[in-house]
């Protein structure tokens, strides 16, 4: 009767995988996200396998189209109305410059378009279980990220690592402003940065060539380690109150709340932008 429903996005590979994996182990029900359909449908079975936990459903959708991810909320609303936990993790780090579907250079549309849109469609669902919960994987790599309203898909030049820092800084002002539009409603939002890990972020494009990634690894930690911090924050109760912090990993089973000077209206006018480009796909309700 305790049993909790958790989507995690992005969960057929690397963290949210291991997210994934951890919350079957716990005996949880868990939407398990993917775009790929062999791809889920084996990982499926494989989190099966090793957990037997029977609660465990796939939901398909392609990051790099809004449409996709409105239905893939539309999906969730009407499988799954108890839901109580979104963790926002599905992301990309590209060496060249893309276009999704919809028109938006890839990085900016996965990482930053799709979880704004899937959390705002899901936002009714989540507030009418109160208490939930909206976990946002962000990284420290915003750090050398900025929001430049004339250049926010980086059309004048494009850097894959600059994109990436950038849709990280977003993710993190999108959770600060979430929260504070959901202050008091039960629904708490925060972000995270799950530490250097050991995923095919590194293998899947060229930024990381000519030894780089050699010389990154002996400090990496495997994905289960990368999940540590996200499940804290999705599932520990002394995690049930905080709103709108950003939580670094220390060690390997600690964490701290790193504060950020995030500006609030910057995080107000990106919400605005945001809302403009989604505009089409959004079917569910703005917090306010």
């Amino acid at each position: 009767m305790n049993q909790q429903v958790y989507l995690v996005t992005g969960a057929t590979d690397g963290i949210g995988k291991a997210t994934a994996l951890a919350l079957a182990a716990r005996g949880e029900s868990v939407i398990v996200h993917g775009r790929n359909t062999a791809k889920l449908a084996a990982v499926l079975d494989e989190l099966r396998a090793a957990t037997g936990n029977k609660a465990l459903h796939p939901a398909l959708a392609d990051f790099a189209s809004l449409a996709e991810v409105a239905s893939l909320a539309e999906q969730v609303r009407g499988q799954f109305p108890g839901l109580n936990v979104l963790i926002n993790n599905a992301g990309l780090l590209t060496d060249h410059r893309q276009i999704s579907r919809d028109g938006f250079e890839l990085t900016f549309a996965v990482n930053h378009l799709a979880p704004f849109l899937l959390t705002l469609n899901l936002l009714r669902t989540l507030r009418a279980n109160a208490p939930a919960r909206i976990v946002n994987v962000a990284s420290t790599a915003l750090g050398g990220g900025r929001v430049d309203f004339g250049d926010l898909q980086l059309e004048r030049r494009f850097d894959g690592w600059q994109a990436y820092a950038n849709s990280k800084l977003m993710n993190a002002l999108f959770s600060q402003q979430l929260a504070a539009e959901l202050a008091h409603s039960g629904v708490v939002s925060n972000a995270l940065c799950p530490g250097l890990i050991d995923t095919n972020f590194f293998h899947t494009n060229e930024l990381f060539a000519g030894g780089a990634y050699e010389r990154l690894r002996p400090g990496m930690r495997p994905p289960a380690d990368g999940a540590l911090v996200p499940l804290y924050l999705a599932t520990d109760p002394s995690a049930a109150t905080s709103n709108g912090a950003f939580y670094i990993r220390v060690g390997r089973d600690g964490r701290r709340v790193m504060p950020l000077d995030l500006d609030p209206a910057v995080a107000e006018r990106l919400w605005a932008r945001s809302l403009e480009f989604v505009a089409p796909w959004l079917t569910g309700s703005t917090p306010g």
